[in-house]
């Protein structure tokens, strides 16, 4: 076996020392205020010493900065981030797996980036080829957080100030059963969290259902957000949450797998 050989002692274990990297990455994205070398080896399952050494060659390089003892996002990072475009190259990687899936569906199936903490973009809409009316492009439009089955999602990522500071002091009614009560909605929320998937049912427009459920890095986070949506006269929503919740969450894991690294921080 050559040194070349992709499979040779050395090349293996500088792939597990990117992937390391990769994963303290991911978890300082999750305290953007920043994180202990204790925190952060908590949070990847490494050794406190690996991830110490990992932090130093990463700050050298200018993907992490540190105050005092605590690390975050470097500001080379931010600088080659700047080049590229999120989308596309998720797009690319997803887009016959989430079409698969709207056809085995039989609805419009979307898939929705998270952009910092408190927005998401919608990057991939695929309807299936079966159906004779398909939902409008609904790519580059935003919504009520509080009323979408996506926005849901992402708020129950955050705490109730922040929720409360991202939603301010109102909350629209917008269809049918749109939640116009903070007390509600942090009830909602808690279900959220609990049940790990979000609904909405004549919230943001009547005679529209829609489901979603998270997709989460290595360390926990939420980065993206897959979700059925259809209109209701051609489903029955407590048939459509038995039937077709435990294909999304199958599918998402899948799109999970394809989007992040498969090695284990700790392999």
């Amino acid at each position: 076996m050559s040194d070349q050989d992709p499979r040779s002692k050395s090349t293996i274990s500088a792939n597990r020392s990117v992937a390391r990297a990769i994963s303290v990455l991911r978890a300082l994205a999750v305290s953007p205020r920043g994180s202990s070398a204790t925190e952060v080896a908590k949070m990847v399952g490494l050794p406190r010493p690996t991830v110490f050494r990992l932090l130093l060659t990463l700050e050298e390089e200018g993907f992490v900065d540190r105050r005092d003892t605590l690390y975050s996002l470097g500001w080379d990072l931010a600088r080659v981030a700047r080049s590229a475009d999120p989308a596309a190259g998720l797009v690319a990687r997803v887009r016959d797996t989430v079409h698969a899936l709207a056809e085995g569906l039989g609805e419009t199936v979307t898939l929705s980036l998270r952009q910092g903490l408190f927005d998401y973009d919608l990057v991939l809409q695929e309807s299936p080829r079966t159906i004779g009316v398909t939902m409008s492009d609904m790519r580059g439009m935003r919504w009520p957080l509080y009323a979408s089955a996506t926005g849901k999602l992402l708020l129950a990522e955050l705490s109730p100030e922040q929720v409360t500071s991202v939603i301010g002091g109102e909350l629209p009614k917008l269809a049918a059963r749109t939640i116009t009560d903070m007390g509600q909605l942090h009830a909602e929320l808690d279900r959220v969290r609990q049940q790990g998937w979000a609904h909405i049912d004549d919230e943001l427009e009547d005679g529209i259902f829609a489901i979603a459920v998270p997709l989460r890095d290595n360390v926990g986070q939420l980065f993206a957000a897959l979700a059925m949506v259809a209109p209701k006269h051609r489903i029955d929503v407590e048939d459509t949450i038995q039937r077709r919740l435990g294909t999304l969450l199958d599918a998402a894991k899948q799109l999970t797998h394809q989007l992040t690294s498969t090695m284990p921080a700790s392999a």
